[in-house]
C-alpha cells in the first residue's frame, strides 16, 4: 500500500508540472488555464498532504485543513475549468463555495467533536456532491468532439461521488453506534481519490488533443473556404482586365477617330490660311498677323493633339521645356480667345520685369487656355477676370480671378477628375475635360494648382504654381536661360 501511495503522490506531481506547460502553451484556449491550474493545486495539496497527522485532538486535526482547502479549490476550478471548456456558463457560486465551506466546516467539526472524524468525513462528501452535481448536466449535454465524455467521465464522476457519500455515510453510521475514529483520510480513500484524479487529467489531455484537432480542421476548413474566395476573385479580378483591355482597346479606336476628324479641318484651315497669305495686295497688315496667328493656333492644336496620342501609347505625357516668357504667353492666350472678348475683359496685374523660365510651351499656353476660358465662361458679362503674375527665387505664380459663379467648397477637391463638373456648373456647355488636361499638364510640368473663393467670396481664384526651372530640364543654368529667352 505504501507503494501505491508513493506511486500515485509522485504521478500527482507529475500531473501539476505537465499542467503548468500546459497553462503556459495554451492558455488562449478557453477553459484550459483553469484546468491546468486546478491541477497544479492539486499537486500543492499532494505535497501539504505529508504533514497530515491522523490523530485525535483538535492540534492534529488541523494539519489536515490547509490539504483539504486546496483539494476543494482544486475542484472548483476544475469543474468551472469544463464548464467553460465545453462552451456553458461556468457557476459563480461554485468556486466560493468549495472554498468558504471547507473553511467552515472543517475547524467546527473538530471543535464540536475532535475525536472523530465521521463529520468531517461526511461535510467533505457533502461538499463533493454538491459540486459534481452542478457540473453532471454539462457533461450529458456535451456534444462535438467532447461527446465521449458522457460515456467515460460521466459514469466515472457518477462512482467516485457514490464511493465518497456511502463511506461518509458508513462512518456516521459507525459513530452513532459508538465506534469513534479520528482519522480522515485512509490509504484506500486516497487511493480512490487519486484514481479519480488521474482519470481526470487524462480525460483532460483527451479534451485538449480533441480541441487542438477541432481547430486545426476548423482553421483547414477557413483556408480552404478563404482559397475559394481568393481564387473566385483572381477569375473576377481577370475578367475585368479582360473587359477594360476590350474598353481601352474601343477607346484608342474611337481616339484615332476622333483625332482623324480633327486634322482634317485643321489641315484645311491651315491650307486655306496659307492660300490667303499668299495672296498678292489682298490683305491689309492686320488681316496678315490674324492669318499667322491663326496658322499659329492650328501648328498648336495639332502638336497638342499628335501628343495627346503619344500620352495614350506612353500611359503620360512628355514635357519639352524651353526657354519662356510668361507674359508672351498669356498674351497668345487672349489672342485666341477673341470670341469671349478676352483683351478687354481680362486685366493683367504682373512685376515690371519680365518673368522668364523653362517649361513647356504647349503644356502652358493648354493650362492657361483652359483656365481664362472657364473664368470668362462663368463670369456675368461686362465682369472682368484679373491675372495676376509673380516670381520668386524658386517658382512662377499665376492666379486668375473671376467674379463668376465659384466652385463649392465640397467639391474642391474633386475638380479636375476627368468628365467631372461642379453641381452648378450644370447651365453652362461643358464636358468635364478642361481642367482634367489642366491637371495633367501640370503634373508633368512640375506643378500645381489650388482653388479658393475670390475676393468678398465671390468667384472663383485658381492658383498655378510652376517651377522656374523644370524637373526634366537638362539645359543651361539660370543665366543662360535668361540670355535664351
Amino acid at each position: 500500500m505504501s507503494d501505491l501511495l508513493s506511486l500515485i503522490f509522485i504521478v500527482t506531481i507529475l500531473n501539476g508540472a505537465a499542467s503548468a506547460l500546459i497553462w503556459n502553451s495554451y492558455r488562449h484556449l478557453a477553459g484550459v488555464p483553469t484546468i491546468a491550474l486546478s491541477f497544479i493545486l492539486g499537486a500543492c495539496a499532494a505535497v501539504l498532504g505529508l504533514s497530515y497527522d491522523p490523530g485525535p485532538g483538535l492540534f492534529k486535526g488541523m494539519t489536515g485543513y490547509a490539504p483539504n482547502i486546496l483539494i476543494f479549490t482544486s475542484l472548483g476550478l476544475c469543474l468551472n475549468g469544463v464548464m467553460i471548456f465545453l462552451g456553458r456558463q461556468p457557476h459563480k457560486w461554485l468556486l466560493p463555495f468549495c472554498i468558504t465551506f471547507p473553511v467552515l466546516y472543517w475547524p467546527l467539526t473538530l471543535y464540536l467533536s475532535p475525536e472523530s472524524g465521521a463529520s468531517r468525513s461526511l461535510c467533505s462528501a457533502l461538499t463533493t456532491t454538491i459540486a459534481f452535481s452542478s457540473v453532471l448536466p454539462a457533461l450529458w449535454r456535451a456534444r462535438d468532439e467532447c461527446s465521449w465524455l458522457r460515456w467515460t467521465l460521466l459514469p466515472a464522476s457518477v462512482l467516485h461521488v457514490g464511493i465518497q457519500d456511502a463511506w461518509s455515510v458508513h462512518r456516521v453510521f459507525q459513530w452513532w453506534r459508538g465506534t469513534v475514529d479520528s482519522t480522515m483520510f485512509y490509504p484506500w480513500t486516497v487511493v480512490e481519490t487519486g484514481v479519480a484524479h488521474h482519470l481526470w487529467f487524462i480525460c483532460f489531455l483527451i479534451m485538449l488533443g480533441a480541441r487542438l484537432q477541432s481547430n486545426v480542421t476548423q482553421r483547414n476548413r477557413e483556408l480552404a473556404h478563404e482559397i475559394d474566395n481568393r481564387r473566385h476573385l483572381e477569375q473576377q479580378l481577370a475578367a475585368t482586365l479582360a473587359a477594360e483591355r476590350q474598353i481601352h482597346a474601343e477607346h484608342r479606336q474611337l481616339l484615332d477617330v476622333v483625332v482623324h476628324e480633327i486634322r482634317t479641318p485643321l489641315a484645311g484651315i491651315d491650307r486655306a490660311a496659307e492660300m490667303l497669305q499668299v495672296v498678292p495686295d489682298g490683305l491689309p497688315e492686320v488681316g496678315r498677323r490674324r492669318l499667322g496667328a491663326i496658322r499659329d493656333g492650328v501648328s498648336r492644336v495639332t502638336g497638342l493633339v499628335d501628343r495627346i496620342m503619344a500620352s495614350e501609347r506612353e500611359a503620360h505625357m512628355t514635357a519639352h521645356p524651353q526657354p519662356i516668357d510668361l507674359m508672351e504667353a498669356i498674351q497668345t492666350v487672349l489672342q485666341g480667345l477673341g470670341h469671349l472678348n478676352a483683351e478687354r475683359r481680362v486685366n493683367i496685374v504682373a512685376p515690371d520685369n519680365p518673368i522668364l523660365f523653362m517649361t513647356d510651351p504647349g503644356m502652358l499656353i493648354g493650362v492657361l487656355r483652359n483656365l481664362i476660358e472657364n473664368a470668362l465662361k462663368y463670369s456675368p458679362d461686362g465682369t472682368f477676370v484679373t491675372i495676376e503674375t509673380n516670381e520668386t527665387v524658386v517658382d512662377v505664380t499665376i492666379r486668375i480671378i473671376d467674379q463668376g459663379i465659384g466652385i463649392p467648397e465640397m467639391e474642391r477637391q474633386s475638380i479636375g477628375r476627368r468628365f467631372y463638373r461642379a453641381s452648378n456648373a450644370n447651365h453652362q456647355s461643358g464636358n468635364g475635360l478642361g481642367l482634367f488636361i489642366v491637371r495633367r499638364f501640370l503634373a508633368e510640368m512640375g506643378g500645381s494648382i489650388t482653388h479658393a473663393d475670390g475676393p468678398n467670396g465671390t468667384g472663383t481664384a485658381a492658383t498655378v504654381v510652376l517651377p522656374l526651372r523644370s524637373p526634366r530640364w537638362q539645359g543651361p543654368d539660370r543665366g543662360q536661360e535668361r540670355h535664351h529667352a
